[in-house]
């Protein structure tokens, strides 16, 4: 037997089809629920909550509901802070939540008002970062912490990719989905990494093996390019351009092309720092 037939011979063997049974079990993901598990060990009845980029402000209701603590929620897009409202209002939490159409670079908070501050999938289109952080840091009270989920590119996302796709589609920075960028602004804002959880593909595969959300979204872009120039001609190539991305956004993480992160940042309390000198 030849070579090409040799190789042909192993790679449609008994090794295949025995690692393709391997790969159809579940090796047990993760869930999102971990985020919250992070921030219940951090709450108590009275701590008080900021969820920036709160959009409908889920999270933030789970996390009132469940620690009894109350809490605000900033989001600058108008239909998102209307939808938050709305919720609050549903979940009878209008007087535990205050929603504020607002963007993290300027917040109505006073210094030091929050407990724990919230980001979940928002820094990766914050501009200019450094900023935003340093206000998170500045209403954030002393021994206060900062739960971040964000994602950054890996060496499987090309370049052109993160150019076109990404950010000229999704507004996203590029800057901003590099992991040394994102944590040297963490420490110019004065915030320390206490935890840090590459996350990877874990919740993706714990959510399709559950309700199969890539497999959709996979599907959505096959509907999507087959009717391109119908979209395109009735809501425009921008709004286009922008569903593609996010789709993409969703298979890029199943991929392994974006890597999912999460942080647990401390704001540290400078009192403390001078006891122990004088001590």
């Amino acid at each position: 037997m030849n070579d090409h037939l040799q190789a042909v011979s192993r790679v449609y063997g008994p090794e295949t089809w025995d690692l393709y049974d391997v790969l159809d079990r579940s090796i047990d993901p993760r869930g999102p629920d971990v985020m919250h598990a992070w921030a219940a060990e951090h709450l108590r009845p009275e701590s008080v909550i900021l969820d920036v980029g709160c959009r409908d402000a889920a999270h933030l209701i789970r996390l009132v509901q469940a620690s009894g603590a109350s809490g605000a929620g900033v989001d600058p897009v108008h239909r998102l802070a209307e939808q938050a409202r709305h919720a609050v209002t549903e979940a009878r939490l209008d007087d535990r939540i205050e929603i504020v159409e607002g963007v993290v670079q300027d917040l109505p908070y006073p210094d030091d008002h929050f407990d724990l501050v919230w980001c979940r999938e928002v820094l990766e289109v914050v501009d200019p970062l450094e900023a935003a952080l340093s206000e998170v840091a500045r209403v954030l009270r002393a021994d206060g912490h900062v739960l971040v989920y964000t994602c950054f590119a890996t060496d499987l996302l090309e370049p052109k990719e993160a150019a076109t796709v990404l950010e000229r589609s999704l507004a996203t920075v590029s800057a901003n989905l590099v992991q040394w960028t994102v944590e040297d602004a963490f420490v110019q804002a004065g915030l320390a990494v206490t935890r840090r959880d590459v996350i990877g593909t874990e919740w993706r595969e714990y959510t399709e093996e559950r309700t199969k959300p890539v497999s959709e979204a996979l599907l959505r872009l096959a509907r999507l390019r087959r009717q391109r120039d119908r979209i395109v001609e009735e809501v425009g190539q921008d709004i286009y351009d922008h569903v593609q991305a996010s789709l993409h956004w969703l298979v890029y993480q199943f991929l392994g092309k974006l890597q999912p992160t999460m942080y647990l940042l401390r704001k540290p309390d400078p009192r403390k720092r001078k006891a122990v000198r004088r001590a």
